[in-house]
């Protein structure tokens, strides 16, 4: 299966399906690790998709890449592939962040939890590192390296929602990583929003204790 074909096998689900329980075709499960995996950085990488589907479509395929009740998809960035590419992967989600998280998540951040406002995707900016299959315990140090400089660089960003999905994951692993808690801290000292919501909810995840 081409490019094209999987990127409409992963976006083109009907208005009505869920993604846990739509069944894609058997050439869409049937594409080899290695090359999913080229596919799916392709795909973060390929502003084209913002105009070919709707928010919708959108946000039913990005569940169906990192969401495990969706697909193996998210097997990628532990199991499927070698350290390498992998790493490469994982470096790549800058552009998850960057292209979808920044574009589709745009309400505004008034309390922290798993709300709705912003649909699927909102979900899944949120839940990253809790659905995702990606934590401390299954990842070598340098894939633990790769996944803090993904945190770190998504606390650049002017978009609310993309920080606390990033605080939120630095959260999940300051227990384990001490370079979580660092980020925080120094993210705090020239914090890129003013939301007070945000902020507390990072002083917060210093100490592991977050929801």
């Amino acid at each position: 299966m081409i490019y094209e074909q999987w990127q409409n096998e992963l976006f083109g689900l009907p208005p009505e399906s869920d993604p846990v329980m739509h069944e894609h075709s058997e050439d869409f499960y049937a594409v080899p690790p290695d090359v999913a995996f080229d596919y799916v950085d392709r795909v973060l990488r390929d502003l084209d998709v913002h105009s070919r589907f709707s928010k919708d479509q959108l946000d039913k395929g990005i569940n169906t890449i990192y969401s495990n009740c969706c697909s193996d998809l998210p097997f990628l960035y532990t199991t499927e592939c070698d350290e390498i590419r992998r790493i490469k992967g994982i470096n790549n989600l800058t552009n998850l962040y960057r292209n979808f998280f920044d574009r589709h998540c745009t309400s505004g951040v008034t309390g922290i939890g798993n709300e709705q406002s912003d649909g699927p995707m909102g979900f899944i900016c949120y839940m990253l590192w809790d659905v995702f299959v990606l934590y401390p315990g299954n990842a070598t140090p340098a894939m633990i390296d790769a996944a803090i400089n993904v945190m770190h660089s998504a606390l650049a960003s002017s978009n609310d929602n993309s920080l606390v999905s990033a605080i939120h994951g630095l959260g999940h692993w300051a227990f384990h990583v001490p370079e979580a808690k660092t980020t925080l801290k120094h993210w705090l000292q020239r914090p890129t929003t003013g939301n007070p919501v945000v902020l507390e909810y990072a002083r917060t995840a210093i100490t592991g204790m977050i929801l």
